[in-house]
């Protein structure tokens, strides 16, 4: 199975729903996964698995952006700790 992770530079439409239909009330901390990069860095990343792929989309402050101005009015980004999200 392939995996690709996603940030707010290569995000697309149709990942932007796949995001909404794995949590389409939003999503809080503790869904996000904690990976450790090889410079020291950790990565948060939303986990969602299809019969093709399973997605690591990039969560930072970027990409919350993204979200909040695509998704839909009752989509929750506010347990979201954006002092823990790591910055380029």
């Amino acid at each position: 199975m392939k995996r690709i992770i996603k940030n707010y530079n290569n995000v697309e439409a149709h990942h932007l729903d796949l995001i909404g239909s794995a949590f389409p009330e939003g999503f809080s901390d503790d869904d996000l996964q904690s990976i450790n990069l090889s410079d020291g860095r950790i990565m948060r990343c939303l986990e969602i698995r299809t019969d093709e792929a399973i997605y690591l989309f990039r969560i930072d402050r970027a990409m919350l952006e993204v979200l909040e101005e695509n998704m839909d009015e009752g989509f929750d980004l506010d347990n979201i700790d954006e002092e823990a999200l790591e910055e380029d």
